[in-house]
Parts: structure tokens; sequence; C-alpha cells
């Protein structure tokens, strides 16, 4: 069914395509409508992970009610939407978690791939939560996508997570989610965050997701304040010297060894080559020019690099985004903040809507395979 649901997708990226080629190349020209959409819904959390502070600035009276996300979506500013995903901190600690993504999937007329992560570690109450909203998506014709956060197997997940027997409950949820697979189709599988502390356990979360049938997608650490606020953690949790080499290593053998059209090895290549280059980013990002993000209290900003350009509950959503001094705001990232970035978000959204560079990809991934795993780390030692 995974399988399907998957060139499901495919078949509806490709219907619209066109429009990607015309709002990709408007764009360049003047500001669009954005069409991808990050909404933090709470930064309230049920996990204490080594690698994230976004738990530290959860507050649950900042958070909109539902009735201001009901205002807030009511802009036009929304009207071009078609990738949203619903983060947090952990967005099933809202108990209106239901209803925030029913105002969403209302609202946003053109949507066509729905999304939430969650840590999975209170699964009495997300489960129910990630059901409803999962028939919610099917019955619109929506695309809905769901992961549970994996950071180790067994203890090592409990460490990174700081809660106990943190593991046994996010697997609750996973097999849940599978079960729920066979009669509700949708997207599903987990998520792994690399860094210093479970760097010696990832090919061990790769080998246990793969025993138990799970699509895994794994992410490089990375510091963001503004939408990780973990800036202050870099000293602690970033991967140097053999451990930045081994990081780069196992994402070049997930380009070798995994399917080709994978959509997670773009971002793995992306990954690779950042470490091998100095970071210096080469890789699009639909955040450029078409995605927004909008955090728990009604901040709105363009990217995990960009500052605050205004408060959707003090003023129309669309009046924000397409002020000039906003708009100067988003090129000055492109100038000071793109060159070096690692971030994935929805990265895979811009290689339907920039082609080229996927097409370039797909030229060095083939290349790699014919490698085989671990061809560089051998090259690397006979050099020694």
């Amino acid at each position: 069914m995974a399988q399907n649901y998957a060139a499901k997708y495919l078949l509806k990226a490709a219907a619209s395509a066109p429009r990607d080629f015309i709002n990709a190349a408007v764009a360049t020209m003047r500001p669009i409508h954005p069409t991808v959409l990050i909404f933090h819904c709470t930064f309230v959390c049920d996990a204490r992970c080594e690698m994230c502070s976004n738990w530290t600035r959860g507050n649950r009276k900042e958070d909109m009610s539902l009735e201001d996300v009901e205002r807030v979506f009511d802009s036009k500013l929304w009207k071009n939407v078609e990738v949203a995903f619903v983060s947090g901190g952990e967005p099933t600690t809202r108990n209106d978690l239901v209803d925030v993504c029913r105002v969403m999937l209302d609202k946003l007329p053109r949507l066509r791939k729905f999304g939430i992560n969650t840590t999975g570690l209170t699964p009495k109450r997300g489960i129910p939560m990630l059901t409803k909203i999962a028939e919610l998506c099917h019955e619109r014709g929506v695309i809905f996508s769901t992961r549970v956060s994996i950071d180790g197997v067994g203890d090592m997940h409990d460490q990174v997570r700081k809660v106990q027997r943190g593991f046994d409950k996010a697997q609750e949820t996973i097999v849940a989610m599978q079960a729920l697979q066979k009669r509700v189709p949708f997207n599903f599988g987990i998520s792994t965050t690399i860094f210093s502390m479970n760097l010696s356990d990832a090919d061990n979360i790769l080998a246990w997701a793969r025993r138990e049938g799970l699509d895994i997608v794994f992410n490089m650490v990375r510091f963001t304040d503004p939408m990780l606020g973990n800036a202050e953690l870099a000293d602690t949790c970033k991967p140097v010297g053999e451990e930045e080499e081994r990081m780069r290593q196992f994402f070049m053998d997930r380009v070798r060894m995994d399917p080709l059209l994978d959509g997670q090895n773009y971002i793995y290549m992306h990954y690779a080559d950042m470490i091998s280059n100095g970071y210096h980013r080469q890789a699009p990002c639909p955040f450029q020019t078409q995605g927004i993000m909008l955090n728990p209290n009604g901040d709105l900003f363009f990217c995990e690099n960009s500052d605050i350009v205004g408060n959707v509950l003090q003023e129309d959503a669309e009046a924000v985004y397409f002020r000039q001094t906003s708009q100067d705001h988003r090129e000055s990232i492109k100038t000071d903040k793109c060159p070096t970035c690692l971030s994935p978000c929805q990265m895979n959204v811009s290689a339907v809507k920039q082609v080229l560079p996927y097409v370039k990809f797909l030229y060095r991934a083939s290349k790699e395979k014919r490698k085989g795993p671990r061809a560089a780390a051998m090259v690397s030692a006979e050099s020694k």
C-alpha cells in the first residue's frame, strides 16, 4: 500500500508540474504567494532532547487558540499552499490538534500534502489524534504523511530524549500507525537526527528500521535559534574531526546502497557534499521564494534562518509577507545565510519545482552506486 500511495503522490506532483514551472519563473521576478508552509503549532514538548531546545520555550499561554488559528488562516496569504506540515515542540500536546488540522485542511484550497512529525511518546493521546487526522486527509483526498522520531534503539533513544521507557512508548505509536495503514492509506515511517551522541548507533538504527519494515529518514543535526532554539548546543552536539567524516560516509553509503529514486538520497548527498566542501550549499530550497513558517504565538518568518517579520495576530498575514521590509529581509537571507544553510526542509519539494538540480543529482548518484558501499573510505585508507 505504501508504494501505491507514493505513486499517487508522484502523480499529483506531476499533474501540478506546469503550475510549478510557472511559479518558479514568476518568483524570480517578483514575490509570489507561498506554496509551502511549516506551522509550529506549539513549542510544548514531552521530550527534553539533547540536540533541541524548543521545549525550553514551550508556553501554552502563548499558543494561538483555535479561534486565533481560524482567523489567521482566513488570510489570502495561504491560498496557494500545496504542502503544509505541522510541527513543534510536540503537536499532540495540543488537546485541539485535530481541530487545528481540520481548520488548515478546510482553509488551504490547493493543499495536496499534509504532514506531522511526532515523538510518539504519549501513545494514548497521540494515536487517536493521528488516526483522526489521517482519516480527515483521506476524506479530502489529501496525501497524509507522519513520522515518529527515533534517535536510537532502546536505551540510546531514552538517553537522547531524556524520557524513561521512551523507546517503548514510541514503538507503541509505531505499531499502531502500521496497523492503521491497513485501513487508511497514508505515508508513514520514522525519522532520526544524527549528532555526536548517537552517531555510533546510526547503523544499528538503520538495521532495526529494516527489520521492522519501517521507512526511515536520517537528518543531520543543525543549529538555528528561529526554528530549533538550539544555537548554544553546537559546541556539544556537532560532530567534528573523525566523527564528522564518519557522518559524511554514512550519508554517502545511503546514496550508494538505497534505491536511486528514493527521495531522501537527494538530501543525503546534500549533507555529504556540505561536510566535504566546507559547508557550501549547492542544493535548492523552496523557502527562498515559496516557503513560509509560522510560530505558535503568531510570529511569521521565512525560514529557519529568518528573523521574525511580523505577527499575524496583530496584522494580516498577507500584508506582513508582501511588505517591502519583509521581502528585503528575505533577500538578505539569500545573501548571508543560504550559502551555508544545512536545512533539508522540504528539499524534495524543490526537486519537483526545480528539475535541473535533481537531474544532476540522479546522474551523480548513479555514478556513486557503481562504487559500492564504503568505497570512499577504502580509498582514503589506502592513501594513508
